[in-house]
């Protein structure tokens, strides 16, 4: 258990600014009753439970730290369920937690809702879905951050080690809105049940919004896509990392009446956002020599900005406008162990924790300062 500290209620605010306990924003006194309410709506009666572990440095994010930052961060307590998934997947190795939130590119982490639980809770996937003025959006995904900050020590004058940063670190989550038919929800076409809801997380830069208000045949339209995929002065440009495309609602219906998949989305914004080594160079991007990365062209001249259509996370979100939709790039690239998107189902409550399994594990942390 946490210890506890009394603090008068016309001091919290500065008391937590003082500290560092924020992201800058005014907090939600994280007082015992609070928190207490938060664990329960997810189910969970044990505070100690381990949601995962960061083993380079030692911690253990709990059910009740998670908690306490949910409180601070203003989540009602059922988001709280939302927030242990999003939490589950950013601690899973694979992710890379260690490094996606201390590296000087300052990368956010870009939290994706898919599912029933997202409409039940009231997040939003239309209308500025990437924007200000909902309150399980934005705290859902502040959450998170304040745990990454508060618990993992991934802070402004600690172990974040951004360069710039960008808006997304105080909160970037949102909530799929439902494909047209005949697609499926993200959810499912990443393996899970039709009534599963799932939080994907994905280390990304900021996001960049797409314009094309004129075309509606789906391959030159998705060319517009694979251009802003492969502009040289995103990082993982020809270097092989990840990426978010939120398909606005005119270009998602573009695509579905021509009679495109998601699948086939992926297929063909992997292939048309290959750029070559001249394209970099004449966006002022030099191809440095003895790179970890593999910078290397195929046969056909060119470089990977994804590695494959598996690394490209179609969404659909927006409202109806004049065609509008949104990529967001991924911070690094995925080879030499950098960080991940990573999903994770969202256990409704009273569905026990696991000890250890896809979802997490409850494990034996090393001690302070030594790797597993």
């Amino acid at each position: 258990m946490s210890d506890l500290i009394e603090i008068e209620d016309l001091d919290v605010q500065e008391r937590f600014f003082e500290e560092g306990w924020t992201d800058g924003l005014p907090i939600v006194p994280p007082t015992p009753d609070r928190v207490l309410d938060m664990m329960l709506a997810a189910g969970v009666t044990d505070p100690d439970d381990v949601l995962g572990t960061v083993p380079q440095r030692g911690l253990a994010v709990t059910v009740e730290k998670a908690a306490i930052n949910a409180v601070m961060a203003g989540c009602r307590p059922e988001y709280f369920p939302i927030v242990i998934a999003g939490l589950s997947a950013m601690l899973d190795p694979a992710f890379n937690a260690h490094t996606a939130t201390t590296s000087t590119g300052g990368a956010a982490i870009c939290t994706i809702v898919s599912g029933p639980m997202a409409r039940e809770v009231g997040m939003n996937g239309t209308h500025n879905a990437l924007g200000s003025g909902n309150r399980a959006n934005a705290t859902i995904g502040r959450a998170i951050r304040l745990v990454a900050g508060n618990v993992l020590g991934a802070k402004s004058g600690g172990l974040d080690g951004s360069s710039m940063g960008h808006p997304g670190k105080y909160t970037l989550c949102f909530a799929e809105d439902p494909p047209r038919a005949p697609w499926q929800p993200l959810s499912a076409d990443l393996g899970f049940d039709a009534d599963d809801t799932v939080v994907t997380v994905v280390p990304t830069e900021g996001p960049r919004q797409v314009a094309n208000h004129l075309v509606e045949d789906p391959e030159r339209l998705l060319l517009t896509f694979a251009a802003a995929m492969k502009v040289p002065s995103n990082f993982v440009s020809g270097k092989g990392g990840q990426g978010v495309v939120v398909l606005g609602h005119e270009h998602h219906l573009a695509v579905v009446e021509a009679g495109w998949s998601r699948r086939d989305v992926q297929e063909f914004l992997a292939e048309a956002s290959r750029i070559t080594p001249e394209e970099l160079r004449a966006g002022g991007i030099d191809l440095p020599e003895g790179s970890s990365h593999d910078l290397v062209p195929g046969p056909d001249g060119k470089l990977a900005t994804v590695p494959t259509p598996d690394d490209v996370f179609v969404v659909t979100a927006g409202g109806a406008g004049a065609g509008w939709s949104a990529y967001i790039p991924s911070w690094a690239p995925v080879d030499v162990a950098m960080a991940r998107a990573v999903s994770r189902r969202v256990r409704p409550p009273g569905e026990a924790l696991p000890d250890c399994g896809p979802d997490g594990c409850e494990v034996t942390l090393p001690p302070m300062g030594e790797d597993s």
